[in-house]
């Protein structure tokens, strides 16, 4: 994450999304990254920089919400 990521991604943003208080749950991060293409059959390697999406949500892949704001395991009793 960089300044401009952390101006975007910030303790707010986060607390509405676990809240479920965001209008759309998630918040899209446009960023610059670098990447390395060679071209099919030549071995001479470009270096390039491209934009990119970041989609950040919060995910609750190994917990169980709660009526009460609260989250649990998975096969918790």
């Amino acid at each position: 994450m960089n300044y401009n990521t952390s101006q975007m991604v910030n303790f707010e943003v986060v607390k509405d999304m676990v809240l479920e208080r965001a209008e759309m749950g998630h918040v899209t991060v446009h960023t610059e990254k670098i990447k390395r293409k060679r071209k099919a059959g030549d071995c001479i390697v470009s270096i390039i920089t491209e934009p990119e999406d970041n989609l950040n949500r919060i995910s609750f892949f190994k917990r169980r919400r709660l009526a009460e704001n609260t989250s649990v395991p998975f096969g918790y009793k």
